[in-house]
C-alpha cells in the first residue's frame, strides 16, 4: 500500500495518508477539512533511518543558544520541524508567533497572540485526542483491576458506583 504526502493550500499543513489502493483519491486535510489538497512528490528515505534525522536534529539543537528567543525560533523554522506539525504548532497564529520572534519582537509584543493561542489549543485535534486517549488507558486499567476501586464508608455510592456497575463488577 502507497503512503501519499499532501499538501493543503488553505492552511499550509502537509500529511501522510496510507492508501488503501493505487489511484485512491485524496482524503481531506485532518487540520481544515480542505478537499482541494495536492499530492505531492516524496522520495523514499533510503539512506538514513528516522533514528538518523531525530540525532541530527538533537545535535543541531544543541548548537543553539536557549538563551536567545531569536535563535530558538529561527531553528524552529529552519528545522523544517513546524512544516509537517499539525495542532497548535502547526496553526497560522504559531507559525506568525515564530516570524514575529524572528523579527525580534519581545513577549510583551507576542502578548496579542495569547487569545488565540489558548484558544487553539483548547480546541487542537491533538489535546482532544491525548485526552481521550489518556480516558481510554484509565478505563482499561480499571478493567484489568480486580475490582472497582475502594469508596470511603462515609460516602453514598454515586456515580462511580454506577461507572463501576457499568465495568462489570457489580
Amino acid at each position: 500500500m502507497p503512503i501519499y504526502e499532501y499538501y493543503c493550500p488553505i492552511c499550509h499543513g502537509r500529511y501522510n495518508h496510507l492508501a488503501k489502493r493505487i489511484g485512491e483519491p485524496a482524503p481531506p486535510c485532518p487540520r481544515c477539512g480542505c478537499k482541494d489538497v495536492e499530492r505531492m512528490v516524496s522520495a523514499p528515505n533510503l539512506i538514513y533511518g528516522a533514528q538518523h534525522h531525530a540525532q541530527e536534529l538533537r545535535q543541531s539543537a544543541g548548537q543553539v543558544n536557549g538563551d536567545n528567543p531569536q535563535a530558538i525560533a529561527q531553528f524552529l523554522k529552519t528545522s523544517g520541524r513546524l512544516e509537517d506539525a499539525e495542532g497548535l504548532y502547526g496553526s497560522k497564529v504559531y507559525r506568525e508567533l515564530i516570524e514575529r520572534r524572528i523579527e525580534g519582537a519581545t513577549d510583551a509584543e507576542l502578548a496579542d497572540l495569547v487569545p488565540t493561542l489558548t484558544t487553539e489549543m483548547q480546541a487542537s485535534e491533538v489535546t482532544q485526542m491525548a485526552g481521550a486517549m489518556l480516558f481510554s488507558e484509565q478505563v482499561e486499567n480499571r478493567m484489568q483491576a480486580a475490582g472497582p476501586p475502594e469508596e470511603p464508608e462515609h460516602q453514598p455510592h454515586t456515580q462511580s458506583k454506577r461507572a463501576a456497575d457499568n465495568l462489570g463488577w457489580a
